[in-house]
């Protein structure tokens, strides 16, 4: 079992995911590129400085812009809406083999509308699916049948919770997004038929080992310990994981390693061992999304990185450490710093509201001036000005 260092075993994971910017992608195609690479990132709907999904990008990817990430999915379906670890981005040529996925979490959402009184929707589908064979793209203003109800959680009509239903079972598919709104068509109509076909015949077997494999790739290394790594169907299953993780390392699709300092076996993709030997050219920062798949799982981020991270959107006011919605601050493979920025829209252009230094963090002038490059870069990405007194709260 090989050995690494935390500082070799952070080195990999930021290479992997090129967030030292070694490997020049850029724009649409290095979004695809990345997205080939990890699979899958966590869909938010938030929107204070950017969503989640477009920050996970844009971490990775120069020039990227949003409408790339839409292009992605809305105009050419390479990408595609799905359940994953949550409400996910995820590859289309994946969407097959998401079968068994989809049927267990189509018994949560059966759950959901007999806590909500909505059972009455599953009597309606054949009419929302004919409607939507009809019409094309359908959003859940254009359809009303069944009741209408007011309603504090979910849908207020029916033929929304039908919409959301014969999405969750596959049947339909995210077609186009204008905001939050989802305009859903039939799958088949939205993905080319060698996507929505590809690996539709899995065992459940092969689909274990598939999506256990390919939840390691999306995160890069992890331990087989619960956490938002393994959060889902499936993988969240402790016997279903370790029985899978042996079976993949027997098999020579995975290696165990071990890192100094940390008494749990790590599990790593065989393609990682691709990156070892690359080196950014120049030292690097980069802010990470709340949401990220390099912090999916807390408790390994402290082990590994020495650092704490709590989202704290959800937390009451006089409860939270920190600030609504902070993004952490990554500097040559360590953790240095945090912010929480105004929202954007409002201000219209970038501002940085409080900055955090770590408190073991003695920042030096290369440091600064290579977060102050990004915080430029950071404001071009969300095409807005920079405030001029973001620079100052470095120093």
């Amino acid at each position: 079992m090989k050995l690494f260092s935390q500082k070799e075993a952070r080195h990999l994971l930021c290479r992997y995911h090129n967030l030292d910017g070694a490997e020049t992608l850029c724009g649409k195609a290095g979004a695809e590129k990345i997205m080939q690479r990890i699979h899958s990132i966590q869909y938010d709907p938030l929107n204070v400085v950017a969503r989640n999904a477009d920050l996970v990008l844009q971490a990775r990817v120069k020039d990227y812009k949003e409408q790339d990430l839409y292009n992605l999915l809305y105009k050419e379906h390479k990408l595609v809406d799905g359940f994953d670890k949550e409400m996910c981005i995820y590859n289309s040529k994946d969407f097959a083999s998401f079968n068994y996925v989809r049927r267990e979490h189509l018994k949560h959402v059966v759950l959901t509308l007999q806590y909500r009184n909505q059972m009455a929707a599953l009597d309606i589908l054949d009419d929302v699916r004919d409607f939507v064979a009809k019409h094309g793209k359908t959003g859940a203003k254009d359809i009303s049948i069944g009741e209408v109800r007011e309603s504090r959680w979910g849908p207020k009509k029916l033929s929304s919770a039908a919409l959301d239903y014969l999405f969750n079972s596959g049947e339909l598919s995210v077609a186009d997004k204008r905001g939050t709104q989802k305009y859903f068509d039939l799958t088949e109509r939205v993905l080319d038929d060698a996507d929505f076909q590809y690996n539709q015949d899995m065992t459940i077997e092969e689909f274990l080992e598939w999506y256990i494999e390919r939840r390691i790739q999306s995160v890069g290394l992890i331990w087989n310990k619960p956490g938002g790594a393994w959060q889902g169907h499936y993988v969240s299953d402790s016997e279903i994981r370790t029985s899978t993780l042996q079976t993949l390392t027997r098999k020579n699709r995975i290696d165990e390693i071990q890192i100094e300092g940390i008494p749990e076996t790590f599990y790593i993709s065989r393609d990682i061992q691709t990156y070892m030997n690359h080196q950014a050219p120049q030292s690097y920062a980069r802010f990470i999304a709340p949401l990220d798949n390099i912090i999916w799982d807390r408790q390994m981020l402290e082990a590994l990185f020495d650092f704490t991270y709590r989202w704290e959107v959800y937390t009451p006011v006089a409860k939270r450490k920190y600030g609504y919605y902070v993004l952490p601050v990554l500097y040559n493979d360590r953790f240095v710093a945090r912010f929480e920025a105004e929202p954007v829209r409002q201000t219209g252009e970038f501002v940085i509201k409080k900055w955090w230094w770590e408190a073991r963090i003695e920042p030096d002038n290369d440091m600064i001036e290579t977060i102050e490059k990004e915080i430029l870069r950071f404001a071009e990405f969300l095409q807005v000005g920079n405030s001029k007194n973001n620079l100052s709260k470095l120093r």
